[in-house]
């Protein structure tokens, strides 16, 4: 079976598909997942490799346990989600098992993809349950995060899957068509708009506004995650999976809001540095600086250094800021952050005076560098 796909669309060879608890929770769920695996049945079928990330492990283990409120206490959150990932994988196997594909359970904190070591690890094991035609099904390590190391919904955690998996689309499902110029359950005039060429500040405060009641099924979250996948070159679609299927979101522009990438896709290497790896300081660098890092494509030379800020070194992971705070880059340093201390300001040649040796002439190399911000503009990218 063939699934029509929106025109702006290029050839899908790999799509990571994001499901929210209330689509697999809410009544009439049964359907609503049966309908939503024979879709992405159907896409695997057509040769594309999907991954689904998907919550409700807590929600499934509240249902076990008979709870009908949201637990507040961490432990006993924990304890559903332990019950209920069990569960919500077996709902799983029951659909997909039908179909005659295999899945795989990939569960995961903050910390399993900051570590540049485990991050590769992880890859490889995506890679490989897809190349054994399985369809990886990911979520949040429930039973074991804790605040410093959760991604706080799974909004965020399909960017990063989708970012990891070099994807060509991000899908979104949630309980609305997309993004509004209101919000569509209380306004009947609201405005749905199909495509997005690129983020803006107008946007993002649309989402925002909580004021006005913008920010619907989460949507501010939704924003930044289809901003972080567009970014590094992917597609991202936000669209209703509660009401609609997943095939009409795919292919009907009133079923979703589509993004357009910004650029051609990243290497993993730089998606990684830009949008995965955690940061361990940051470097305030001057106009000029700014200028020949994100206008001319050059590496981050030491006279362009104001100040340092954190406690880092060589190898780490730092954000390059503008002198007005906003994040344009961010990239891997050479030096640490006392040596940087020492010779900001100063010039290449002057390096190995001020540090007894020069291994190298500049804080960054460009190879190791990712500019977060269009040469034309100065938005930066949202913070973690």
């Amino acid at each position: 079976m063939h699934l029509p796909i929106r025109k702006e669309l290029p050839r899908l060879l790999t799509v990571v598909v994001k499901i929210g608890s209330r689509i697999l929770t809410a009544p009439g769920h049964e359907k609503r997942v049966s309908n939503l695996i024979k879709d992405l049945t159907a896409l695997h079928a057509s040769g594309c490799r999907v991954i689904l990330v998907s919550s409700g492990a807590i929600a499934y283990g509240m249902e076990a346990l008979k709870l009908k409120k949201r637990p507040s206490s961490i432990p006993l959150q924990q304890a559903c989600a332990a019950i209920g990932q069990h569960r919500l994988m077996q709902r799983y196997e029951h659909f997909f098992s039908t179909a005659g594909i295999l899945i795989g359970q990939v569960l995961l904190t903050w910390d399993d993809l900051r570590c540049k070591k485990r991050y590769l690890n992880l890859r490889n094991t995506l890679f490989r349950l897809l190349d054994l035609k399985a369809v990886p099904i990911v979520n949040e390590n429930d039973s074991v995060g804790v605040e410093e190391i959760r991604f706080g919904n799974n909004d965020m955690l399909g960017a990063q899957i989708a970012l990891l998996a070099q994807a060509d689309l991000f899908v979104n499902l949630t309980d609305v068509g997309g993004l509004y110029d209101r919000n569509p359950h209380t306004e009947t005039a609201a405005r749905h708009i199909p495509v997005v060429a690129s983020m803006s500040a107008s946007l993002r405060k649309m989402a925002d506004d909580r004021k006005k009641e913008f920010s619907v099924g989460g949507m501010t979250t939704k924003l930044k995650a289809a901003e972080i996948v567009t970014r590094a070159g992917i597609y991202a679609l936000i669209g209703d999976g509660f009401d609609h299927s997943f095939r009409e979101a795919l292919s009907k522009p009133q079923s979703a809001t589509l993004f357009l990438p910004q650029q051609r896709k990243m290497s993993s290497r730089h998606r990684w540095i830009a949008f995965t790896g955690q940061s361990s300081g940051s470097l305030i660098i001057d106009d000029g600086a700014r200028t020949a890092v994100v206008k001319l494509g050059k590496s981050l030379l030491p006279a362009g250094v104001r100040s340092v800020t954190g406690t880092f070194k060589a190898g780490d992971t730092v954000d390059i800021d503008s002198p007005d705070g906003k994040t344009i880059a961010r990239g891997m340093v050479n030096y640490g952050a006392d040596e940087i201390r020492a010779i900001r300001n100063c010039k290449s040649s002057e390096i190995a005076a001020r540090l007894g040796g020069k291994p190298f002439d500049e804080v960054i190399h460009r190879d190791n560098l990712v500019v977060l911000v269009s040469p034309h503009d100065s938005p930066s990218l949202p913070k973690d």
